[in-house]
């Protein structure tokens, strides 16, 4: 199953609903900042997680971004440049040719 790189960010007014997008999201991908993922997901992740974020979040209110940074394993694991002391490291990726 191919699976592609998301940037996942998101502006949520209600502490409770920031929260359950936190716990949310932790399900699908890696914190990198404060409200801002990596999700590494197939296309059917991708629709549950939104699905599931709709459930969450009050869109006359909040606000996400979902930005396609390509497939797992390509640019979407190195187009990433962390300024001071990121929260989690990038999975490092080796290719076997066969």
């Amino acid at each position: 199953m191919m699976k592609t790189v998301y940037l996942v960010s998101y502006d949520v007014c209600d502490p409770r609903r920031l929260r359950l997008t936190y716990k949310k999201l932790c399900g699908f991908g890696m914190a990198l900042q404060y409200s801002v993922f990596r999700c590494e997901l197939s296309a059917m992740q991708r629709q549950s997680l939104k699905e599931q974020l709709w459930d969450i979040l009050n869109l006359e209110e909040d606000r996400v971004m979902i930005v396609n940074l390509g497939p797992a394993g390509a640019r979407g694991d190195e187009c990433f440049e962390f300024w001071g002391n990121p929260r989690m490291s990038i999975p490092a990726r080796t290719a076997v040719i066969v």
